[in-house]
């Protein structure tokens, strides 16, 4: 997946299979190798070694609050979770003061790269287990000195593996399948689209078919869409795949919440240019978040259904960062924080709803997956000539 992009530096895990791992990626690239010691496994003390069976039977109560309580278990006088937290920031601070490294490469571990991901959002140790990590799967996180300490951050996608996004199945899981409608004809990256009804350009269909031809490895159980007519075709070429496929058709309901932010008279203008234009020209920061608290309520109780159902949304880039949100506990002024593409695939996982009281919360399985769009994925490293997004408050458009 990374064998076409430019990395400036290497830091890896001192554990023998990240250093096996990081070699196979970085080939004959040339550039700086450091073994970072912050970037090791979570250290489980008297855990490590041995099997669940003897993890539950030699450290019972220890071993129930390690499966339901991470960030507060102990064992051995230590706090496994909190301190990989702290080693996650010395990690960060390593990487991002290193010089002359414009595109890092950093290969570790399962658990380390959650605390990575989490430290980089700002979440706490309790957070842990809800950002999932699959083996030789890639994240990126852009940062972006602002003339502030730290510097901004965008989770440009989170754990996009090599295979299917989906993983196996398990009974009793609820999920939301999100995704980002198709580029829309004579879209310029940074404008201000909105609800604007504009149709689908030719690249715009092609992401959607990608999209649903992917999303023809998984059952669909009901389909959601905003309503412009973009995204209801994007959403009808969905369903229709499913009906290829061999699943039941999923009829398409349009959620009026899952519209775009509606930017007044500003919609089709560049953003950048805009500027601090923004107040008082468009529907309110405030109103499109309790607007998109709505829709993820619908949603999470869809997703809840009968011990547990599939549920695709065709939606906005804003839309989606504000469900990543919603799941994660942030606020409206995090919305920057995620990036995602035309075409591109949102998972959110709720685990065993069958016996949970209420709604389970949300686990991200992977944001902004591209693999399935081919040569019209976004790569990792990016070409500094060409200007792939604008973010802000806002999201990206």
């Amino acid at each position: 997946m990374l064998k076409d992009d430019k990395f400036d530096a290497l830091f890896h895990s001192p554990l023998a299979r990240a250093d096996q791992t990081a070699q196979i990626i970085w080939g004959s690239r040339k550039g700086p190798i450091t073994a970072l010691p912050s970037l090791r496994e979570i250290d489980l003390y008297s855990f490590q070694g041995l099997l669940k069976h003897e993890g539950k039977a030699r450290y019972g109560d220890q071993y129930k609050q390690w499966q339901k309580d991470a960030a507060a278990f102990m064992i051995d006088g230590q706090a496994p979770v909190r301190e990989l937290w702290y080693r996650s920031s010395l990690a960060w601070q390593q990487i991002l003061g290193a010089d002359d490294v414009r595109n890092a490469l950093v290969v570790a571990h399962n658990a380390v790269n959650q605390a990575l991901l989490n430290t980089a959002l700002g979440l706490p140790p309790t957070f842990f287990r809800r950002l999932t990590q699959t083996n030789a799967a890639t994240s990126v996180v852009d940062f972006q000195p602002n003339g502030t300490h730290p510097p901004s951050r965008i989770i440009d996608r989170m754990n996009q593996a090599p295979g299917s996004p989906f993983g196996a199945p398990k009974p009793g899981n609820g999920r939301l399948v999100l995704v980002r409608v198709g580029v829309a004809e004579g879209f310029k990256e940074g404008m201000l689209l909105g609800t604007r009804n504009d149709p689908l350009s030719t690249l715009g269909r092609v992401q959607g078919q990608k999209a649903a031809e992917l999303l023809m490895d998984i059952q669909v159980d009901a389909m959601f869409s905003s309503p412009v007519e973009r995204a209801m075709e994007n959403a009808r070429t969905i369903a229709d795949l499913q009906s290829l496929a061999g699943f039941s058709f999923p009829s398409v309901q349009v959620l009026d919440a899952l519209k775009n932010r509606d930017w007044g008279s500003l919609e089709g203008k560049n953003a950048a240019e805009v500027g601090a234009g923004i107040s008082g020209a468009a529907e309110s920061l405030d109103a499109f978040w309790r607007r998109s608290a709505d829709a993820w309520d619908q949603l999470q109780v869809e997703a809840h259904r009968d011990g547990g159902k599939t549920v695709a949304v065709v939606t906005h880039s804003p839309l989606i960062s504000a469900m990543l949100c919603h799941c994660l506990g942030l606020g409206s002024t995090d919305l920057s924080l995620f990036r995602t593409g035309g075409g591109s695939i949102t998972i959110i996982d709720f685990p065993d709803v069958a016996q949970a009281e209420g709604l389970a919360h949300g686990i991200v399985r992977c944001t902004n997956f591209t693999a399935h769009l081919g040569r019209w994925a976004v790569p990792v490293t990016r070409d500094d000539s060409v200007e792939y997004a604008v973010c802000g408050i806002d999201g990206c458009f």
